[in-house]
């Protein structure tokens, strides 16, 4: 009996855990987006690796410093340098040295690779900054689309409890003979019909949700909620801003074409540091160190040669500094350079076209946004009346229609034409409000 009823308790328990439900608002799911897109993470990625470059760009202009140290053994006939004799024995030998190197003209390599990568630095903030856009951009779609697609369904379910009433009513008045039964198959014929159609609307919403859980990444199998938005007058019947001042703050600030403009000047600071390569290159290198042999060296201050001396003594009487200035003029490559700054070249244009490209998605984006927008404003205060009007006549012609006084057809067209004003009413109401912020985001506001 306890197993029985720990069974119970433990399978109540799955059952009410299982059925936790996850509200979801706007705000919510974009920071659930933000925070798991994987584009907008690579994106923070390709700036840690654009920071990366750039200081290794300005290292570029210091000196390299080598430390090393050798141990050595030589077996037969060679010449010691150290003992300044020819030995044969097997002998050990070191030569700890310290080195540097120094650029001096390279035909300006390194200021203009430096002048890349920081344009490539700010094309790869601009990335993240535009990744995060697009992530907010599109949520706001997806979760418009939920929205209306389960306003549409409560549309679709009122319309079917509806029709349920009637065929119940037209039934049993039927039954009492005062019925119709023309009435009777009317209605059961559009109930089915309108059956289909509420499946077809849980589709919709099953499929729109399930698009809006894949954006934010998360697991479609838990219980989610999408909230809908609290939408006021004053929300919509904000006046718009006039269509050349909205794109020219969203040109200005788009982090794309900041991005694009970034990218074309690193190209060009690109171009310019490949055809430094036709200059000729300056450099200095250094080196002071010291040997140790265990044939002996020859002591400078006394001139004496001393076979036994010991290691950091041999350190101290073969110290030396060498000092060294190259001078580098390519003459010929096989062309190698000259491909090198044709391609460059073509990166250049490209970036370019990359740009107006960037430019041209913005104007588009921006152009149909406001459109909907302004198509919505004007079709809410139109959707308003209209519904109103709607509501007043298909209330009449119900009336008629249970009484007897009107056509299964003109209450079909009545209902009809109400269903369409509450959908049309709600289409322009999220479209108004959802579509302002996506302005706004255009914008940087």
């Amino acid at each position: 009996m306890r197993k029985f009823i720990f069974g119970i308790l433990l399978t109540t328990g799955f059952i009410v855990t299982s059925q936790e439900v996850r509200e979801l608002t706007l705000e919510e799911c974009i920071s659930v987006a933000l925070e798991k897109n994987i584009d907008l993470r690579r994106s923070r990625n390709n700036e840690i690796i654009a920071r990366a470059n750039r200081f290794q760009s300005i290292m570029n202009f210091f000196p390299t410093l080598t430390a090393g140290i050798n141990y050595d053994y030589f077996f037969g006939n060679f010449f010691d340098q150290n003992a300044a004799r020819q030995v044969s024995e097997t002998t050990n030998s070191s030569n700890p040295n310290l080195s540097s190197s120094l650029t001096i003209f390279n035909g300006f390599s390194n200021q203009y690779n430096l002048k890349q990568r920081i344009n490539e630095q700010k094309a790869a903030e601009a990335g993240v900054d535009n990744a995060q856009l697009n992530v907010r951009a599109n949520i706001m779609t997806f979760y418009l689309n939920a929205v209306l697609s389960r306003e549409n369904l409560k549309i679709a379910e009122d319309r079917v409890q509806l029709l349920e009433k009637q065929l119940d009513r037209e039934e049993k008045r039927v039954s009492v003979g005062v019925g119709s039964l023309d009435a009777v198959y009317n209605l059961r014929s559009q109930l089915a019909n309108e059956k289909l159609n509420l499946i077809t609307a849980k589709n919709t919403v099953a499929t729109n949700r399930l698009a809006l859980i894949q954006a934010m990444q998360l697991d479609p199998k838990d219980n989610y909620d999408i909230q809908p938005l609290n939408i006021s007058e004053e929300q919509l019947l904000v006046e718009l801003d006039p269509f050349d001042q909205v794109l020219s703050e969203s040109l200005g600030y788009s982090p794309s074409i900041m991005q694009a403009e970034s990218n074309r000047d690193a190209a060009k600071y690109s171009m310019k540091g490949t055809s430094a390569d036709r200059f000729p290159t300056i450099a200095a290198f250094g080196r002071v160190g010291s040997n140790y042999s265990s044939n002996g060296a020859r002591n400078p201050e006394t001139g004496a040669f001393e076979p036994d001396a010991e290691f950091f003594d041999q350190l101290e009487f073969n110290q030396f500094e060498y000092v060294n200035f190259s001078l580098n003029i390519p003459i010929f490559n096989r062309f190698q350079t000259s491909r090198d700054v044709q391609m460059a070249k073509v990166g250049v244009l490209n970036a370019d076209l990359d740009y107006q490209q960037a430019r041209n998605t913005v104007t588009n984006i921006v152009q149909q946004a406001y459109l909907d927008m302004l198509n919505a404003q004007t079709t809410y205060q139109s959707a308003k009346e209209n519904l109103e009007a709607q509501n007043s006549t298909f209330e009449f012609i119900k009336k008629r229609f249970e009484t007897g006084n009107t056509d299964f057809y003109s209450y079909q067209e009545s209902l009809n034409n109400k269903n369409r004003a509450e959908a049309q009413l709600i289409n322009a109401k999220y479209t108004i409000v959802l579509r302002k912020r996506i302005l706004d985001l255009y914008r940087g506001k």
